[in-house]
C-alpha cells in the first residue's frame, strides 16, 4: 500500500464552519478511509451522507505515528502490541485518539429539531471503532454505554473524540465524547471493542455458507 496515495489533502471545509473546525487540520492528519477499504454498504457513506443528514464529516489522527498505525491496522499488518505488564494489558502509555468533525443536517431528528439519540450513538460507535482499529486492528463493537448529557439541536457541527483508555489482548476499551468543539459535552460513552479470531470477510463468508 502506498501511504502517499491513502493520505490526501483535506477536502475544502465550508467557509461558514465554526473556527474550531477550520483549525483542526493544523493539529492533525486527515485519512481518506474510502481508499483504505471497501465502503460499499457503509451506513455513513451509503445512507446518511447527504444534505439533509450528515452533510460532511472529516476524520483526523493526532500525529504521524497514528496515521501509520491506521494504515497497518486496515491492511491487517498491525503487529501485536507489546504489553506494559505481565497480564497482557496496557494503560495510558498507549493513547490512540481519533477526532471527527460532523456537520449535521435537519433530517436526522427524533424530537423535532433535536438529533436522534440513535444517530448520536452511531457517531460514537463509528469514531470509537476507528480508535480501536488503530490499536488492535479491525474489531467489532462488544459493548457501548452512552450517557446523554444535553440535547443536540440541528443543524450543527459537532466534534466526536475517541481514545483507547486501555487494551488487553484482542480487547480495546474506549472512551468517547460528542462535543460542540468548544468544551460543551452532549454525550459520553464507554465502549469495548474486540478483534475477532476470524476477519470480517471470513465472518461474512461463513454466514453465507449456512
Amino acid at each position: 500500500m502506498d501511504d502517499q496515495s491513502d493520505v490526501i489533502e483535506l477536502p475544502t471545509i465550508p467557509a461558514d464552519a465554526p473556527e474550531w473546525v477550520r483549525t483542526l487540520p493544523s493539529s492533525g492528519r486527515f485519512i481518506d478511509r474510502t481508499k483504505l477499504y471497501d465502503i460499499t454498504g457503509h451506513i455513513l457513506f451509503d445512507s446518511l451522507l447527504n444534505s439533509n443528514g450528515i452533510r460532511h464529516f472529516f476524520f483526523f489522527m493526532e500525529n504521524e505515528q497514528q496515521v501509520q498505525r491506521a494504515h497497518k491496522a486496515y491492511s491487517g499488518c498491525l503487529p501485536d502490541l507489546q504489553s506494559s505488564d505481565h497480564d497482557g494489558s496496557s494503560t495510558n502509555q498507549d493513547i490512540f485518539e481519533v477526532r471527527a468533525a460532523f456537520h449535521l443536517g435537519e433530517g436526522i431528528c427524533g424530537h423535532k429539531g433535536i438529533v436522534h439519540g440513535g444517530l448520536t450513538a452511531t457517531m460514537l460507535d463509528e469514531v470509537s471503532g476507528a480508535a480501536a482499529f488503530s490499536c488492535v486492528g479491525p474489531a467489532f463493537t462488544a459493548n457501548l454505554n452512552i450517557n446523554y448529557r444535553k440535547p443536540l439541536v440541528t443543524p450543527a457541527w459537532v466534534l466526536v473524540r475517541a481514545h483507547v483508555d486501555r487494551h488487553q489482548g484482542r480487547k480495546a476499551f474506549i472512551k468517547a465524547t460528542v462535543e460542540n468543539g468548544e468544551g460543551m459535552i452532549y454525550a459520553e460513552a464507554d465502549g469495548l471493542f474486540i478483534k475477532p479470531k476470524l476477519n470480517v470477510q471470513e465472518h461474512v463468508q461463513k454466514h453465507q455458507e449456512k
